[in-house]
């Protein structure tokens, strides 16, 4: 998931160009990487739900709405759940825990992951950059189960199913990676 992919690069460069001048900053930054890391899980577990949800809708129009409207259906979730809302409050303490750096050598990564975590702050972005391909195929399942009937609409419902239940597996082990990750960074702090 290239969002996750983003995010580990973005604070391995930091902790690498981190001076030791910033040594107060520390402790901070690694609050605020692990405040990430929570709302970076809830978001995908959230989309997990959704996306698992599938097979659990019984009626065919329920199922193909639900499908072609992935996307939109995922905002409501982030929204409902304040997940947008808790990443923009991180956006703006990453932004102040840095407010005072005149190290050269760290302006610049840090302006990199602060814009990073200001693009994450935008829920659209978040889901349809971090979860564009699965949206896309998702909606076109919808458009597919919309035009079959009875016996066509059960196959291509399991076909559906059984392709999303892989989907929901590679995105908890794109998680773990993701997890091990910033376990790896954090000690760098």
């Amino acid at each position: 998931m290239l969002l996750l992919d983003k995010i580990i690069d973005a604070l391995s460069d930091l902790v690498v160009t981190l001076p030791k001048a910033q040594q107060y900053n520390r402790q901070e930054l690694v609050d605020f990487t692990v405040s990430v890391q929570a709302e970076i899980e809830r978001a995908i577990e959230l989309a997990i739900l959704y996306i698992d949800g599938t097979k659990r809708i019984g009626s065919e129009q329920e199922l193909i709405l639900h499908l072609q409207g992935a996307s939109s259906g995922l905002m409501n979730v982030y929204n409902e759940f304040k997940v947008c809302v808790g990443l923009s409050g991180l956006a703006d303490r990453f932004e102040q825990i840095f407010s005072s750096t005149h190290d050269a050598a760290i302006v610049g990564e840090v302006k990199e992951v602060n814009a990073l975590f200001r693009d994450l702050a935008n829920g659209e972005s978040l889901v349809i950059d971090g979860l564009r391909g699965i949206n896309k195929k998702m909606y076109a399942y919808g458009c597919e189960l919309s035009v079959l009937s009875d016996e066509a609409f059960a196959a291509k419902r399991t076909e559906v199913v059984e392709r999303l239940e892989l989907e929901v597996q590679s995105m908890r082990a794109q998680l773990n990676v993701f997890r091990t990750s910033l376990q790896d960074i954090l000690p760098l702090m």
